[in-house]
């Protein structure tokens, strides 16, 4: 705090005392140099390793752990140049982490990208949405563990792909938002009851939204923000009520930001990070911004070691609290959500993976598969990502 900024008159006093010799003349005291106050690069969290190869490439695909502790890796694009709804995106494989290989299980009734996914309390695993071989789809399909194979289940009141399933705290599924086509973006949202498997409607979105990064907050509210809103990439961001089924708009970011990621701190704030400032991804970003819930703003936050965006199915909460961001750049990274900092991780992913899918195998351990590269090249390979090594 400035002296002469709270008492002008004080501050010019003790210079002329000064002046008089009743004081010494102080001089400031000259700046160290810039090797005494380097900040040293943090130390790497974990690595990754690389394990047996998908029997498919995909990226726009789904990972789930299922109650077993084995992996579904669903749908996907699986030709190189990423074509939505292509016949690949109908196949599916369970990644066992005990022999760390893939094995074929039974195929989607539909080929689908860009969808939800989320495990049912009943251990079943349900595919939501996303791109089929004819546009965007209101499907969901069923894949039950025990037999191997996949059902039809209910549809969505509205075609949706690129929304992010968020669990409300009495354990519905948000579904808001989200595309009907390749740009445009839909205001309406549902609430899926993972018990009675039914949609119900909630109200509309502030404006139409996708590929938006969303969280839920400590007193149950849901945070949506950024995205693309018309074709056009937006800083703006809503909240939405669960106890009155409303969205409302709350404060924006301090730059539009499509297709990043959020995480929640140890303190109950949401961090929103990395995305692109365009369509094309030509606006790349490492900044990250906080979320308040108390003043519904945000500030800013740490820089990520590398930007990146194309984050959806790939930011991974591990058993510490802590987090993995593990797709958009060519190696993941570990986000320390108490002390709000980021570290590298040992390892590389080979090039930049964008849409790569991600699941928690345990406490420690992440499978990373898939993704394509910015030649929108489609990979088959897989890696592990262990916090103690």
């Amino acid at each position: 705090m400035r002296l002469l900024g709270l008492f002008p008159t004080l501050g010019t006093a003790l210079l002329i005392i000064a002046g008089c010799g009743l004081l010494p003349r102080v001089s400031p005291p000259a700046a160290p140099p810039s090797s005494a106050i380097a900040i040293p690069p943090p130390a790497a969290v974990g690595s990754i390793t690389s394990v047996e190869r998908m029997m498919v490439p995909r990226a726009v695909a789904t990972a789930t752990r299922l109650a077993d502790g084995r992996v579904l890796v669903a749908g996907g694009c699986t030709t190189n140049g990423c074509d939505l709804g292509s016949p690949g995106g109908a196949t599916a494989e369970l990644f066992d982490p005990s022999t760390e290989s893939f094995t074929a299980t039974g195929g989607l009734t539909i080929s689908r990208d860009d969808h939800a996914a989320l495990r049912l309390p009943d251990g079943r695993v349900m595919l939501i949405g996303g791109w089929g071989p004819d546009g965007v789809l209101p499907s969901t399909d069923i894949y039950d563990p025990a037999a191997g194979a996949f059902t039809r289940g209910p549809d969505m009141h509205a075609r949706r792909s690129g929304e992010i399933p968020v669990e409300l705290a009495d354990g519905r599924i948000l579904l808001a938002g989200g595309f009907i086509d390749n740009r445009p973006t839909i205001r309406s949202a549902e609430v899926l009851d993972p018990v009675t498997l039914t949609f119900t409607p909630t109200g509309d979105l502030s404006m139409p939204r996708g590929a938006y990064a969303a969280a839920r907050l400590p007193d149950g509210r849901v945070l949506l923000a950024g995205g693309l809103s018309d074709g056009v990439v937006t800083a703006t961001a809503e909240v939405y009520d669960p106890a009155h089924g409303s969205f409302s708009p709350t404060g924006s970011m301090s730059m539009p930001r499509y297709k990043g990621g959020a995480l929640t701190l140890a303190d109950g704030r949401v961090l929103v990070f990395g995305g692109s400032g365009d369509i094309d991804g030509s606006i790349l970003y490492d900044s990250t911004e906080v979320y308040d819930p108390a003043s519904g703003t945000f500030r800013p936050g740490p820089i990520m070691l590398q930007p990146r965006y194309k984050l959806a199915e790939s930011t991974i909460r591990l058993g510490s609290g802590d987090y993995l961001v593990a797709a958009g750049a060519h190696s993941p990274e570990h986000f320390d959500a108490t002390r709000v900092t980021f570290a590298p991780v040992v390892g590389s992913l080979g090039a930049t993976r964008l849409f790569l899918a991600a699941a928690a195998i345990d406490e420690h351990r992440v499978l990373l598969v898939g993704g394509y590269d910015r030649a929108i090249t489609v990979t088959d390979q897989a890696w592990i990502y262990d916090d103690r090594r």
